[in-house]
């Protein structure tokens, strides 16, 4: 399914928004005029949103650990108390390993995927058993391309790299499972960003990243299933 033109007076669901690509996408989304709820782990340390929301009446903010069960169920919960349907659910929420071969701990590895696979994963279950995925509802999952098999000529970065070819493979199988539904499912490279996860040595800043990804959402390109970064180019698998 593929919807041309600007994305205005929806209801946008992002997980992970308190900092980098996650907060650039909440700003351009209410620029747009649109309804945003936001999600942090813990608002009390979200002052760049709570400031945020001073400005903008259209934003709700809560509290959601992709990597917690009952987190996840009581915000989708509260979630209907706050919108009837979620036109674009933007799963952004993640964290960064470096680890390479004789670094790598278990537990590294299993707290990459619990939060870059599962959650992403679960929180999109959650959402559409509470029936706020409706046809026309997007669910755009924020991957990378260090996740690709074929642009792999550097190896290490385990735990990372595992997490996010994971989350393809769950989104492309999410992209099957929900296309009769009406739904799509589509994953976003937002590129090298300068954010606090690339310790800002990144070659984008975040507002080029998000406004880039926004308009491949917009352009009436294909997305059921495919991968796209912010240039608008088809990543390889």
């Amino acid at each position: 399914m593929a919807r041309k033109g600007p994305i205005s007076d929806k209801q946008v669901v992002v997980v992970g928004a308190n900092r980098g690509i996650g907060f650039e996408f909440v700003k351009q989304f209410l620029e747009k005029g649109n309804r945003v709820v936001a999600t942090a782990r813990d608002l009390s340390k979200a002052s760049h949103l709570t400031n945020l929301k001073e400005q903008h009446a259209g934003l709700e903010l809560t509290e959601l650990d992709v990597t917690n069960e009952q987190s996840r169920k009581d915000w989708a919960q509260n979630l209907k108390n706050i919108a009837k349907a979620v036109d674009y659910l933007i799963n952004n929420a993640g964290v960064a390993s470096w680890g390479g071969l004789g670094q790598l701990t278990e537990d590294e590895l299993l707290h990459c995927i619990r939060t870059n696979t599962v959650g992403p994963l679960m929180v999109t279950q959650e959402v559409l058993g509470a029936g706020l995925l409706k046809r026309g509802s997007v669910v755009a999952n924020l991957t990378s391309k260090m996740g690709s098999m074929s642009d792999n000529t550097s190896g290490g970065t385990y735990a990372y790299r595992a997490s996010k070819a994971a989350l393809n493979a769950v989104t492309k199988s999410l992209s099957i499972d929900l296309d009769d539904k009406g739904i799509t499912a589509v994953l976003l490279h937002p590129g090298w960003v300068k954010t606090d996860m690339t310790r800002h040595s990144g070659l984008i800043d975040a507002q080029t990243s998000v406004a880039g990804l926004i308009s491949v959402l917009e352009s009436g390109k294909p997305l059921v299933g495919r991968w796209y970064d912010y240039k608008h180019d088809e990543i390889p698998w």
